[in-house]
């Protein structure tokens, strides 16, 4: 089949379950495979070696936790691997494997081979995270099309009619991560506006709270720790996830595992009685964690909880009666369910993926960027000469995001820049991640004159990053390209992995003889790609050989800054006596730490006015 041609396919890609949809007969529907929509994002290896991927390896979890693995989602982007046997696989080859059962499925269903899909990602997963999700697709023998953000995948499948404005929360609770998105809905068109979101809380940490309940309860009756040992934990875990289910409409489950372990030589069964009110007791703090992140969001977006419309609900954990509770108590809003939340976002990434096929299916989507980009540069207001974050591509900007800042060298006979690239919120380097490195060398004394070295951040719609850095007069350039993890392990490790992986799905009996061998997507980076490690400012050279200085570092506010300074001015002459007053005391003591280059007072600053402006925009 003609590659522009075949089908793309939508796969939400999930910690704890994961679903694929396509475009068929006019119309974008989830592929069922004997009746089963959604496919547990569980991998495991029998005694004799052989693959198993979905049902079959949960089944196996149990009674084989050492040859099983799940929740593999929350490692993405980790420079680790996982021991499943007696073999070690990276996150990537894992997720591989769930995504080419996925892709069989597909090809069972439409009766034709697949190489294309969307893929589904957190909002809030980082740079690291997306391009090992793609690496995942490449192993699977995926062309990824475009890595898309969950919540707004969700947001696609919900408004056929788009007629009249809505700015809605999409709030995606699922088994692994969180994430909350704002977006405005108008005349065909989704933009989304702000996104937040936690990788690392989700339906199996409510698990894990009532496991460690009833393991302590257990644990005073027969002094016996159930969650210590490997296959007890397991069953537990297991059993503990039904009763989490169960509470979603009943108000009190007994817990129940036969012979579950032994005391003294005599076989000892689990039975516990717990109530809905114990267990939200358990799972409060988690579920404020999510009210937190959605006030922050709609503070991002510059909008208030009284111009939002509409709240939609993803993810399966939704279905708990206490998150439903806070968001009506919080936002008092009714919370819409007219897509079955498990597959919501399978749905709009196939939208999405049919929508890329030319069909017209869906509105046109407007992403954004999930995290601020950036570079080191000395701070100018520092005496000892301290290497600091620069924002160039703020966190929220529309994606495709395109944006350069004006740097000069820190001594007059510099003859190169070294631009580090990092991802993060901070001034502080520390509290970023370095994501690649690359250097501008041949500069003569031009360079030195204000904004002589101009950087060039440009973010794609699926993730792409380039950042290219130019001396201005001579016209010497030089960038980095970092779009595909699988870069970073080396072609003939890729080579190496790809072989092992076809040699694991040819000698299983889950997976078919398929449509062809999985086709080597892998792109080549530019002349440099990411890095995977944490970096420690502390332990970096900050001498000036090297080093940027951004041209208005000294005293010019920052994009955040004079956002709010503009917000403040529209608002003013709106406000009571007293308020406006407030808003005066602040945006002057605000130019005066500008002025001071007292980078600390001015962060507090920005912040309580920040506050101020959003209350009194109520």
């Amino acid at each position: 089949m003609d590659q522009d041609n075949s089908p793309i396919i939508g796969i939400d890609l999930g910690t704890t379950n994961s679903v694929v949809a396509a475009f068929v007969n006019g119309k974008v529907r989830v592929l069922q495979e004997e009746g089963e929509a959604i496919l547990p994002s569980v991998v495991g290896l029998t005694i004799d070696g052989k693959l198993l991927v979905g049902q079959a390896a949960k089944n196996q979890l149990a009674a084989f936790p050492e040859r099983t693995i799940m929740s593999v989602k929350r490692r993405m982007g980790e420079a680790v691997q996982i021991k499943l046997a007696d073999q070690e696989f990276s996150p990537q080859e894992i997720s591989a494997m769930i995504l080419r059962r996925l892709r069989q499925r597909a090809e069972k269903v439409l009766e034709t081979e697949v190489t294309r899909a969307v893929i589904t990602v957190p909002a809030f997963f980082d740079e690291d995270q997306r391009q090992a999700t793609r690496e995942a697709g490449t192993l699977a023998g995926l062309k990824v099309e475009r890595i898309i953000n969950e919540p707004t995948a969700a947001s696609l499948v919900y408004h056929s009619d788009m007629s009249q404005q809505r700015q809605v929360i999409v709030y995606d609770l699922g088994g692994g991560t969180f994430d909350v998105s704002i977006v405005r809905i108008e005349g065909g068109v989704i933009e989304v506006l702000s996104s937040k979101g936690d990788t690392q809380l989700g339906g199996d940490d409510f698990d894990e709270l009532l496991s460690k309940h009833v393991s302590d309860r257990f644990f005073d009756q027969h002094g016996i720790d159930l969650i210590s040992h490997s296959k007890t934990r397991w069953r537990l875990m297991q059993a503990c996830e039904r009763a989490k289910c169960e509470l979603s409409t009943s108000s009190v489950v007994r817990i129940s595992e036969e012979f579950i372990t032994d005391v003294n030589g005599q076989p000892v069964s689990l039975d516990v009685e717990v109530t809905r009110a114990e267990y939200e007791e358990l799972i409060y703090g988690l579920v404020e964690r999510t009210i937190a992140c959605v006030d922050e969001a709609i503070r991002d977006a510059g909008l208030t909880t009284k111009q939002l419309d509409e709240l939609i609900l993803v993810g399966g954990s939704t279905r708990t009666p206490l998150v439903q509770r806070r968001l009506r108590e919080e936002f008092h809003r009714e919370p819409l369910w007219s897509v079955n939340p498990d597959l919501a976002v399978a749905l709009g990434a196939a939208t999405q993926g049919a929508m890329q096929n030319g069909k017209s299916v869906g509105p046109v989507l407007i992403d954004i960027a999930t995290h601020t980009l950036g570079v080191d540069a000395l701070s100018t207001g520092s005496m000892s000469r301290q290497l600091i974050f620069v924002p160039i591509l703020h966190r929220n900007s529309p994606l495709p995001a395109k944006y350069e800042e004006a740097f000069t060298t820190v001594t007059p006979d510099q003859s190169r820049v070294i631009i580090n690239v990092f991802q993060g919120e901070s001034r502080d380097l520390n509290h970023n991640r370095k994501l690649g490195s690359f250097t501008l060398e041949g500069l003569n004394k031009v360079a030195n004159a204000d904004g002589g070295i101009l950087i060039r951040f440009e973010l794609t719609l699926d993730g792409v990053l380039s950042v290219e850095a130019v001396e201005r007069q001579s016209k010497i350039a030089t960038k980095i390209k970092i779009d595909n993890a699988l870069s970073r392990m080396g072609v003939e490790q890729s080579e190496a992995t790809g072989g092992r992986l076809e040699t694991l799905f040819d000698a299983s009996d889950e997976f078919l003889a398929g449509w062809g061998a999985a086709a080597d997507n892998s792109d080549d980076a530019d002349n440099g790609h990411g890095s995977n490690d944490s970096t420690d400012a502390a332990s970096r050279d900050d001498s000036a050989d090297g080093a940027i200085v951004r041209v208005d570092e000294a005293g010019a506010p920052s994009s955040k800054i004079r956002q709010l300074l503009d917000k403040a001015s529209s608002l003013r002459s709106k406000l009571a006596v007293d308020d406006a007053d407030d808003v005066d005391r602040l945006v002057k003591a605000i130019d005066e730490a500008q002025r001071a280059n007292a980078s600390d007072k001015l962060d507090e600053l920005r912040d309580e006015l920040d506050d101020l402006l959003f209350y009194l925009a109520e």
